[in-house]
């Protein structure tokens, strides 16, 4: 019901129902309410949920069954095979761009015992991030572990803007990866991307749809292709300002952060 319920509710769906997909919501509505309730009966708060899991975290007060156990009897009663997934010291799930609620699935956690981060949809996860700007979110990350402190993390932002606006960082670090969705004269809009194919296709190279281009912005304010400089050229200079205040840099942090978290999860 996961993979498909999406596309039952989608305009243009050849097999696509709406009806089909209100009845799917309706059945996930039932489930997470089936196990909430056994959850909170046995000791546990949910914090967090998707379609596929359920974070929980200790009622104060009162005790808790084994996580392990409380899957097996979720999955029998929901016919759905559940598992105790991960142990969490703590967890921050980040904030929606336009609102003060939690993003589903854009969350990072420190996990209990181990000297591990877990991390999921937020820039460092993602091929198209620059490696400078994997590194800050990283660092920053270990930040939070440490200290706890919102100043101290500020104080590690600054430090690695810092050196952004000095111009000290290697272009090589700000290199962008875009997978290229349809050929170079199908492009309507002037994006960055597509001044990289530009810039590419001047070389005698033809980008086919699927595969990537690589770039460096160096001038955000021009429309044309001297807005990017490609990976493969001798890079010497970087837009400071869009780096700066770029989305990889301005993600907005976390709605909160719990210690001992637990996740548990589908694996049907």
């Amino acid at each position: 019901m996961v993979s498909c319920f999406g596309y039952q509710g989608f305009s243009n769906a050849k097999f696509g129902s709406i009806e089909c997909h209100e009845a799917i919501n309706a059945f996930a509505r039932e489930i997470l309410l089936e196990t909430k309730a056994v959850l909170e009966k046995h000791g546990w708060r949910i914090v967090h949920g998707i379609v596929d899991s359920v974070w929980v975290t200790p009622i104060e007060g009162e005790e808790q069954t084994s996580l392990s156990a409380l899957a097996s009897e979720i999955s029998e009663q929901v016919e759905i095979r559940l598992e105790h997934e991960a142990h969490y010291d703590w967890i921050a799930f980040v904030l929606l761009r336009d609102s003060d609620a939690g993003a589903l699935t854009k969350y990072f956690g420190k996990v209990a015992g181990e000297d591990e981060y877990k991390y999921r949809g937020i820039e460092c996860r993602q091929r198209s991030t620059p490696s400078y700007i994997d590194d800050t979110q990283k660092a920053l990350i270990r930040v939070v572990d440490e200290d706890h402190d919102p100043e101290a993390v500020c104080e590690e932002l600054r430090a690695w803007v810092d050196r952004l606006e000095r111009g000290a960082v290697d272009p090589s670090e700000l290199v962008i990866t875009n997978r290229v969705s349809k050929k170079r004269e199908d492009y309507t809009q002037s994006t960055r991307s597509v001044m990289a194919l530009e810039r590419t296709a001047d070389l005698g190279v033809v980008r086919a749809p699927g595969q990537s281009v690589s770039y460096v912005v160096v001038d955000d304010a021009k429309c044309s292709r001297e807005r990017v400089m490609l990976a493969s050229e001798e890079l010497d200079e970087y837009d400071i300002e869009f780096y700066r205040d770029c989305k990889f840099v301005q993600q907005r942090v976390c709605c909160r952060h719990l210690g001992d978290v637990n996740r548990i999860s589908s694996r049907s």
